[in-house]
């Protein structure tokens, strides 16, 4: 095999080598990314629960804290969650 053919072969399989390791790194993180709530995501949930659990006590909704469920998404963005407005509620 020439000095040619050998650099070619070589830089093939690094070349593999490196497009199987960015791969894997990017199905690993896909994975984790379903089950992964943003920060804002996480606050949105805690502040409609800590509302709703201020209409349970009979606040008014002027005087609750926490935020109204503006986008109507709560239901399925937290459902899997348990948030920290939750655990408060529950205490």
């Amino acid at each position: 095999m020439t000095d040619t053919a050998r650099s070619i072969r070589s830089d093939i399989s690094f070349a593999l080598i490196v497009g199987g390791l960015v791969t894997l790194a990017s199905l690993s993180q896909q994975g984790d990314g379903d089950q992964q709530m943003t920060a804002s995501e996480k606050e949105y949930c805690e502040m409609t629960a800590l509302f709703e659990q201020d209409g349970r006590n009979g606040f008014a909704e002027d005087d609750r804290i926490g935020w109204p469920d503006f986008h109507g998404n709560a239901a399925s963005l937290c459902s899997p969650q348990v948030t920290h407005g939750q655990q408060l509620a529950s205490r």
